[in-house]
């Protein structure tokens, strides 16, 4: 199985082992990149050892730190090319919505934070490698032997890296994270569509999927997914 060391904050980082150092998988809110960085010392992995940042959505909550990151780091910035807009300016994606009262509450709040700054992505358009439909040679390329599929259905730039051992990084696709959301399994706080997701999770299982590593909460078996 492939090596996964995961970094926990406010949303989980995933790392992966490169040709030539790591993959990071999300970056949690701007407050979190102190913590990452007493996190990396701990792991004796220097920041220039990470080579891409993958962002499975645009949402704060897992890009916060995107802009400090990208800039003490160097790294490429792969992420779906829907997702660029929102980086750039600094907003939220219109098209989700919450799911019940408390996630509606939820959502004004990160609007009104928002107002008062998230980072904004200023790299270089070369340090951007957009992913516009599913891709199967990117991360063969950079030593990673997966591939790259969009999932919409929480956001319509969200993407998931599947590994070829049936190891799924999904971002907010799915959640293992229960809280307010009685009844709903593991489904995401905010969707967009409720068949648009579904036909997401059948392309998740379809490709391979074991273990999905979720944004939030703990690993868990495919086989929990509907439940």
């Amino acid at each position: 199985m492939t090596e996964v060391i995961i970094i926990r904050g406010s949303t989980n980082s995933y790392l992966l082992k490169t040709n030539d150092g790591f993959l990071i998988v999300d970056v949690s809110i701007p407050h979190d990149f102190r913590r990452f960085l007493r996190k990396l010392k701990k792991l004796k992995i220097e920041i220039t050892e990470i080579k891409y940042l993958l962002l499975t959505h645009s949402h704060a909550d897992h890009s916060g730190f995107a802009e400090q990151f990208l800039q003490a780091s160097e790294a490429k910035l792969i992420v779906h090319e829907n997702a660029i807009t929102h980086l750039f300016n600094g907003t939220i994606e219109p098209e989700s919505k919450p799911v019940n009262f408390y996630y509606k509450f939820m959502k004004k709040l990160a609007v009104l934070a928002m107002k008062h700054g998230v980072p904004r992505v200023t790299i270089a358009d070369e340090r951007i490698i957009p992913i516009k439909k599913d891709n199967n040679k990117l991360l063969k390329k950079i030593g990673i032997n997966g591939k790259i599929i969009t999932t919409f259905g929480h956001t319509i730039d969200s993407i998931t890296l599947v590994l070829k051992d049936g190891q799924g990084f999904v971002g907010d696709t799915c959640s293992n994270r229960s809280t307010f959301y009685f009844g709903k399994g593991k489904r995401p706080a905010f969707i967009i569509e409720e068949e648009m997701l579904m036909q997401s999770w059948r392309k998740i299982i379809n490709n391979g999927v074991k273990t999905i590593y979720p944004g939030h909460g703990a690993p868990f078996p495919i086989e929990n997914l509907e439940s």
